[in-house]
């Protein structure tokens, strides 16, 4: 961590490039046929992947500015800034990532921390549909929602953790 963030250079195209690969995760994810196909709505969340590995690699801040920057960048490209998807995915984003960053300086896993993740992805994400329809009917949706967060938050957190130790080692150690 100390590494990438002493050179400014080496900083500021590693957060690109994360952000660049984040954005391209997100839309392919977007155009092939979800797995949840009985859930609207529901994706593994791919993207997520990136600032999941940027908590652990080079910090919160960065995995915070990636994913904002993500969703701006790709609502914009699909023509859908400042919709509802947008305050979606910026708000589930924001809120998962505080509570991974805090998670990620105990003893927990990543695996159990990018579950933890999802759910409150998920979770905060259907707060904002109920804000918006003003229904309370909405939240039968959340034993669902709980449910694929589970699943997609430990596949991103197995794929994650295989990640993180690889750029350790490929790295040498701390970044």
């Amino acid at each position: 961590m100390k590494r990438i963030k002493e050179n400014k250079v080496v900083y500021i195209t590693t957060l690109g490039l994360m952000i660049s690969l984040a954005c391209v995760l997100y839309y392919f994810e977007s155009i092939f046929i979800s797995p949840f196909l009985f859930l609207p709505g529901g994706k593994v969340g791919i993207a997520n992947l990136v600032p999941l590995v940027a908590i652990y690699t080079v910090g919160i801040k960065e995995a915070i500015i990636i994913t904002v920057l993500r969703v701006i960048i790709v609502n914009i490209i699909m023509g859908r800034f400042l919709d509802i998807s947008f305050y979606l995915g910026f708000f589930g984003g924001l809120i998962s990532n505080l509570f991974m960053g805090f998670f990620s300086k105990t003893s927990i896993s990543v695996i159990n921390n990018s579950i933890i993740g999802a759910i409150i992805h998920n979770m905060t994400q259907l707060f904002i549909v109920a804000f918006f329809i003003f229904h309370k009917g909405i939240f039968y949706y959340a034993p669902f929602l709980i449910i694929f967060g589970f699943l997609a938050g430990l596949f991103n957190g197995i794929v994650g953790g295989y990640l993180i130790k690889y750029i350790k080692n490929y790295l040498g150690g701390d970044l």
